[in-house]
């Protein structure tokens, strides 16, 4: 469980610094339990502004890894698709 959806290290320009996530350490998802997400993962990214300095011109970083969005204990997370299994149900 995730609080932001960063690309990999590898996925960034060599000339931006790469953002850095870790899992929430004090959340977890016990096996078995099941989250509703009301949409597709979404692809993780990073954003430069170049209004911040940190880069020329507006810069969107896309990563390969995508996260369903879901409500848990009445705050966002981010659950890495590949850590999960995905059922549709009506």
């Amino acid at each position: 469980m995730y609080g932001q959806a960063y690309p990999d290290a590898s996925e960034y320009p060599s000339d931006l610094s790469p953002s850095t996530q870790a899992p929430l350490s004090m959340y977890t998802v016990p096996s078995g339990q099941a989250y509703v997400a009301d949409v597709a993962p979404v692809s993780s990214d990073d954003f430069f502004s170049k209004a911040s300095g940190s880069h020329p011109a507006d810069t969107v970083i896309t990563g390969s890894k995508t996260y369903y969005i879901v409500q848990y204990n009445h705050r966002v997370a981010l659950l890495n698709s590949a850590d999960v299994a995905a059922s549709t149900q009506n």
